[in-house]
């Protein structure tokens, strides 16, 4: 089921005029840059770690040793302890990673919707400025062409993300980030190799289902006899059948989120090794981030998707490389819809078109962020009396209140994270005023959404992939 792109598609083609006129300043900054001993980087890679939590790597203050590459490119840059995702799954999020705008104004919120023909990514506006654009992604909900995630890249390849078990001969999720790599070294050797590279890579391994491979085991997850299998058809099962899970139960998935997250990490360093023994991790921009996190039971629930709570929205935002200061902790509130200014102005390129978020680079350079609301949105599947909703849960947030708002059933949660980072206390009755300004703000923020660009519904095999990684709007058979 691998697919793999050439070319930038027909849409971006149709709009390189209005990129042309950055290109002669993107040449420029590139010769002045790089080799030639500028604090510029030359090349920028931006790694996607789907569902990783922050608080379960070691530069964040988890006790256990899973993330001895990311807490180093931590130690190397700037890290960000507070940042959001705009969404609490993978579509929405990784379009808004990629374009620096809110899912109403990007227009994917769900798989019969793509980005709209306006939008103008990042791979675009390093295209246009004589990168080479490449991308290599683990999970269809990036790599499927009709949402146009793959837009400006001139090489683009998706490693799926499933594969047929042996012995049991049903599919389930694997680790791919060996193939992901394999495939990233693979474009980085082609021809021309020397020029500047822009290089996105995305990384299911850390999702559901829990494979991790038995010296990770052996390392982090102590011995466990209960009803689960780590697979995410059981987790949805139970999750749906409303069916309690037990400390030991608790305990042992985030054992097996860990040692997730330490065999990625691993396969990461060697990357990175791999990078320095060719001189290029040196002039190389590292940005580090998740689309989501992850839920063990914080509030009841389990796996993503469905809520706006600090669990599934918080994620890891780590930057590194030249002219971005080591050892920096930011504290401010920032946005996945940061990512894409930011990354421009570290490469020293201006944006060619607007975008919602903001560039952080002045945070360590001197000026201070405005204060300004931040917005999630586009949940998947919410089962309300019997039926799965898409797009009820909103948030809105300025500075610690952040406000939860359910279209559906018409009813607001305000919670202090200063005060209450866990969002136990809901506050709304308390303080009706705060919620009704948050409230008022949210609904003119959603009355700013563009019309959806459609594409057709999944196919039935595609469907079928949908419901093996959990977004298909139930669990199977799997008990």
């Amino acid at each position: 089921m691998a697919t793999e792109s050439f070319a930038p598609c027909a849409r971006w083609l149709a709009r390189a005029a209005a990129l042309a006129l950055f290109s002669a300043c993107g040449a420029l900054l590139l010769a002045c840059s790089g080799r030639h001993g500028a604090t510029r980087p030359r090349n920028a890679i931006l790694i996607s770690i789907d569902t990783l939590r922050p608080d379960h790597l070691g530069c964040y203050g988890h006790g256990r040793d899973t993330s001895p590459t990311l807490d180093g490119i931590a130690a190397r840059g700037v890290r960000f302890t507070d940042a959001s995702a705009a969404a609490p799954w993978t579509l929405p999020s990784h379009a808004t990673m990629l374009t620096g705008l809110y899912p109403s104004h990007h227009g994917v919120k769900n798989h019969e919707t793509r980005l709209g023909a306006s939008v103008v990514t990042l791979a675009e506006e390093f295209a246009a400025r004589g990168f080479r654009t490449l991308g290599v992604v683990n999970t269809w909900n990036v790599g499927a062409p009709q949402f146009q995630l793959a837009q400006g890249f001139q090489r683009f390849h998706y490693v799926p993300e499933t594969e047929e078990d042996e012995r049991t001969l049903q599919m389930h999720t694997k680790n791919g980030a060996r193939e992901v790599i394999g495939k990233a070294r693979e474009f980085l050797l082609e021809e021309p190799s020397e020029g500047p590279f822009f290089l996105f890579l995305h990384f299911y391994d850390v999702h559901s289902d829990f494979t991790p491979r038995a010296p990770y085991c052996e390392q982090f997850v102590e011995p466990y006899q209960g009803k689960l299998t780590g697979r995410t058809q059981q987790l949805i099962n139970l999750r749906d059948k409303g069916e309690p899970f037990s400390a030991d139960d608790l305990r042992w998935l985030r054992q097996m989120y860990d040692a997730e997250i330490r065999q990625l990490d691993d396969a990461l360093g060697r990357f990175l090794a791999w990078l320095d023994e060719r001189d290029w991790l040196a002039e190389t921009l590292l940005v580090v981030t998740s689309d989501h996190g992850e839920e063990f039971q914080e509030h009841g629930g389990i796996l993503h998707g469905r809520t706006q709570y600090q669990e599934v929205l918080r994620v890891p935002f780590l930057i590194a490389g030249p002219g971005v200061p080591a050892g920096v902790v930011n504290d401010d509130p920032v946005h996945g819809v940061d990512l894409a200014p930011t990354l421009l102005a570290c490469m020293g390129l201006a944006s060619s078109a607007a975008r919602d978020g903001l560039d952080l680079s002045v945070s360590w350079q001197g000026g201070r962020l405005p204060e300004r609301a931040l917005f999630a949105e586009a949940d998947h599947t919410n089962l309300v009396d019997g039926e799965h909703l898409l797009d009820i849960q909103h948030m809105i947030r300025r500075g610690a209140r952040k406000l939860h708002f359910d279209r559906h059933a018409r009813s607001s949660r305000l919670f202090d994270l200063e005060r209450d980072p866990g969002e136990s206390q809901d506050l709304a009755a308390e303080q009706p005023e705060t919620a009704r300004a948050l409230l008022a703000e949210l609904e003119r923020f959603a009355a700013g959404a563009i019309v959806p660009e459609s594409v057709p519904r999944p196919t039935q095999e595609e469907q079928r992939l949908l419901e093996e990684l959990g977004y298909g709007g139930g669990g199977g058979d799997d008990e």
